[in-house]
């Protein structure tokens, strides 16, 4: 390796296209209503590690064909932070401006609850309420993208990892 190239500009690059497909799906699906389900976890997770894959690829192929298991795991972790903050913003002012997205989510989600909507009469707790603002749903986001990078981002780099032999 004649010289080193920075991880940076692909973590910036990758994580802002993660952040923005992730962006786009969560607005389509939200402003369109549609209620994915599980399938939703399967797209989410499609688009992850889609992008480490491209990343990881275009950084070794970038570095003379060589990245360890630290590099890419390293890169796979910045774009997932990158591309959770990114999907952050996004789909926390997409939930400022929809404000009848949450009430629907929660109509399907009792709607499609196995043990029925409970009594009548019977309310959540307040501080429960917590749990259902913009601000909570980001944070599971943002947390669900870094769970994603260390489970994801390490399963990639192993795979995609071609260490250069020292002598």
């Amino acid at each position: 390796m004649s010289e080193e190239i920075s991880r940076g500009t692909y973590g910036r690059k990758w994580g802002l296209i993660f952040g923005l497909v992730s962006a786009i799906i969560f607005t389509v699906t939200g402003a369109a209503r549609l209620n994915l389900a599980f399938a939703s976890t399967f797209i989410s997770w499609a688009v992850v590690i889609s992008v480490f894959v491209l990343g990881l690829k275009e950084f070794r192929e970038d570095n003379e064909g060589f990245m360890s298991f630290g590099q890419g795991f390293g890169l796979a972790m910045m774009i997932a932070l990158i591309g959770g903050v990114v999907r952050g913003i996004v789909s926390y002012v997409y939930l400022l401006v929809d404000t009848e997205y949450l009430p629907w989510i929660q109509e399907q989600q009792a709607a499609s609850n196995p043990f029925g909507t409970p009594p009548e009469g019977q309310e959540m707790p307040p501080w429960m309420d917590f749990f259902q603002t913009p601000e909570f749903i980001i944070v599971v986001g943002f947390l669900g993208a870094i769970f994603a990078g260390l489970i994801f981002g390490g399963i990639v780099s192993a795979i995609l990892k071609n260490e250069a032999e020292e002598f």
